[in-house]
């Protein structure tokens, strides 16, 4: 099991070194500005030129001061980082003996939490905010706190769909809501869907978070509804891969969050069109804490071959899952697709599945479960075999 670590222990050293070494600079510019305006005062230059250069003197005095303290700032903040990254790479070097695949991802997910609290200080010391708050930064709190916090800021429309939905706000943001429906205390599966280009929007959560219920009620799951990017709102966007991959980093810590929670629970990814990029480059880049991913529907995805993607296991299994009809096939060519590679050739080594048709809310049934997705380019039902099977 690969240790992909978000940050480098010796890059942050060596910023924090850097950082250091220019706070020392802007400070000591600082301090030489008011001398430069005492030798121009003692000179006898008087004037409104010289009232306007010790103006700029006295500005720039405030100006680095302030510099070297945001800098000094960044300095602290970085090898503290540092620090904590190498504890990780300690910890992983040693677990890595062990081959013990789970925690080696939730030491990835912790990489990738320490490098944005390390990016929410550096924004803090200069001014600005950081507005995503993920679960992952909350183990300790209740799902009813983060409900309660949630529901404070998002619209009374989103917030009307989740009641409707009996839902719980695990995450929201400025761009998205992620909700978990179902058993929200001891669930003996969770699946997370990760929406594509057209379903991953507020609009569409309502519409989502009924897709949630049907798959919870049939298979007896708690279902999430992870909208934790921000999807492309254009068709010609989705050709991009830049969205995905800066969802990925998001939805690998919600995974490692929910393996804090629930670890005795199987984890299911259920991605669907521009999705499957994002929860493929997620696997490949970081690993993905999945017991199983599903591909629907996809336009491409990441890794020249499944064995690029690290799940929660080396057994675990990759099923790709297509209907027939679904148009979106038509930007698949042999191992190549639109945005990366093709699922469904042979080559790539995922698990093949059938697809079907007909509407959804008929085609629910044990053991298999049929899901209808609007793609980007039209309708897409499928029919995904053990879907609905808990052990």
């Amino acid at each position: 099991m690969t240790y992909k670590p978000a940050l480098s222990t010796s890059e942050l050293f060596a910023a924090a070194a850097a950082t250091k070494l220019a706070a020392a600079g802007a400070r000591e510019r600082a301090e030489h500005a008011p001398y430069s305006a005492a030798v121009i005062a003692d000179s006898g230059f008087r004037g409104p030129a010289f009232e306007a250069s010790a103006a700029r003197l006295a500005s720039y005095n405030a100006a680095l001061a302030a510099s070297a303290v945001r800098l000094e700032q960044a300095s602290v903040a970085l090898l503290a980082a540092a620090g904590l990254q190498q504890q990780l790479d300690e910890a992983a070097e040693f677990i890595g003996v062990t081959a013990h695949s789970r925690v080696v991802l939730w030491l990835n997910g912790m990489s990738m939490m320490l490098d944005l609290r390390l990016s929410r200080t550096l924004l803090g010391a200069a001014g600005k905010e950081q507005d995503y708050d993920p679960l992952f930064d909350h183990p300790d709190e209740s799902f009813e706190s983060l409900h309660a916090r949630h529901a404070q800021t998002v619209p009374a429309s989103t917030m009307a769909a989740v009641e409707d939905a009996g839902g719980v706000i695990l995450e929201a943001g400025p761009t998205a809501t992620t909700v978990l429906v179902g058993d929200a205390v001891d669930p003996s599966r969770v699946i997370t869907m990760v929406a594509g280009a057209t379903t991953g929007t507020p609009s569409k959560l309502p519409g989502e978070l009924e897709k949630a219920q049907m798959l919870s009620e049939k298979t007896g799951a708690a279902v999430v509804v992870w909208q934790g990017y921000a999807p492309p709102p254009l068709l010609t966007d989705a050709a991009s891969p830049h969205r995905a991959h800066a969802g990925a980093d998001d939805l690998a810590m919600f995974q490692a969050a929910l393996e804090e929670r629930f670890p005795d629970a199987q984890k299911t990814v259920v991605s669907h069109s521009y999705g499957t990029l994002l929860a493929t480059k997620a696997a490949h880049q970081h690993g993905l804490l999945a017991d199983d991913l599903w591909i629907l529907g996809s336009a491409g995805v990441s890794g020249e071959h499944v064995s690029k993607l690290t799940l929660a296991g080396p057994e675990a299994p990759v099923h790709v899952v297509d209907s027939p009809e679904d148009p979106i096939l038509l930007l698949r060519s042999g191992p190549t697709a639109a945005i990366g590679s093709s699922p469904s050739y042979i080559g790539w080594g995922g698990e093949r599945g059938l697809g079907i048709q007909g509407r959804a809310h008929r085609l629910l049934h044990r053991p298999h479960i049929s899901v209808c997705f609007t793609t980007a380019l039209g309708p897409s039902c499928v029919k995904v075999v053990t879907m609905a099977h808990v052990e």
